[in-house]
């Protein structure tokens, strides 16, 4: 059995099988005699959080789909856990998880401003906030970088940066404080330039308005997005479930299947004396 996260249990079968038809062994106890199987299964539980770990960060899947946004610090939360004999688990306490194993239903991001703390509240009563997207840079591992293109124009702009900070009450939590920051703003992308450098207009939307802050080499670069109550869109649709920790371990039985039986035979041959 591999489990991940809260309330996903992925049938593993690398070691079901031999244990179903080993129980009288098993629930006596006599586990020594499976020094060859254990070790075996250990590697093949291995292999499947080396695979599970690999899908995280954007390697294909078998059936050739891959996750779009892969993570590095995703496939850093993924773990082996031995939880009894015989039962190895792939965990992942990272919150989304549990939604590109199993994917999500659509959702309306604009349903989150009346609970959102750093929410703001326009002149005429409406709730928006600004939400702050980073782009990589080309060759980044963990997000999606921006074609070289447009990194050449983002790395030669003047830097923005933070210059303070200060807290004001939210808009939509009675009592607290949120903190916002002042900024010195540098240069920004605008979609004319992105335009004139060939970029398609999908790239004009996504990098208009574009920042860069620290130095170069060492930098970062964001847009500033406004989602409103009176806004269209931001509705992110529904997502199918791609299944990495349930891939990995099914890849894992198949490779290891073999490795497995020869094990068993070894230890059998030895409890029998031959």
């Amino acid at each position: 059995m591999a489990a991940l996260g809260d309330g996903i249990k992925v049938e593993w079968p690398v070691l079901l099988e031999w244990s179903q038809a080993l129980q009288a062994i098993v629930q006596a106890g006599h586990l020594d005699v499976f020094t060859a199987y254990a070790e075996t299964s250990s590697v093949v539980a291995s292999h499947s959080l080396s695979l599970y770990q690999g899908y995280l960060k954007g390697m294909p899947l078998p059936n050739g789909s891959a996750i779009q946004r892969p993570s590095g610090n995703l496939a850093k939360a993924a773990t082996l856990r031995e939880a009894d004999f015989l039962d190895y688990r792939l965990e992942n306490d990272q919150s989304y998880a549990e939604a590109v194993e199993k994917g999500t239903q659509e959702r309306d991001m604009k349903k989150m401003l009346p609970t959102a703390p750093k929410a703001r509240r326009a002149k005429d009563g409406s709730l928006y906030l600004i939400i702050p997207f980073r782009h990589g840079v080309p060759g980044t591992v963990g997000m999606k970088p921006m074609p070289q293109k447009v990194y050449a124009m983002a790395a030669s702009m003047k830097k923005s940066r933070v210059t303070g900070h200060y807290m004001e009450p939210s808009a939509t939590q009675a009592g607290v404080l949120v903190q916002r920051n002042s900024y010195k703003w540098g240069g920004r992308l605008k979609a004319a330039d992105l335009a004139a450098a060939g970029a398609s207009f999908k790239e004009q939307n996504r990098f208009s308005g574009m920042v860069r802050f620290g130095n170069t080499g060492h930098g970062s670069y964001m847009t500033f997005r406004v989602i409103s109550e009176k806004s269209k869109g931001w509705i992110i649709p529904a997502r199918p479930g791609l299944w990495p920790a349930r891939t990995a371990a099914e890849q894992a039985w198949q490779d290891g299947k073999g490795a497995l039986a020869d094990a068993l035979l070894e230890d059998l041959l030895r409890l029998a004396g031959l």
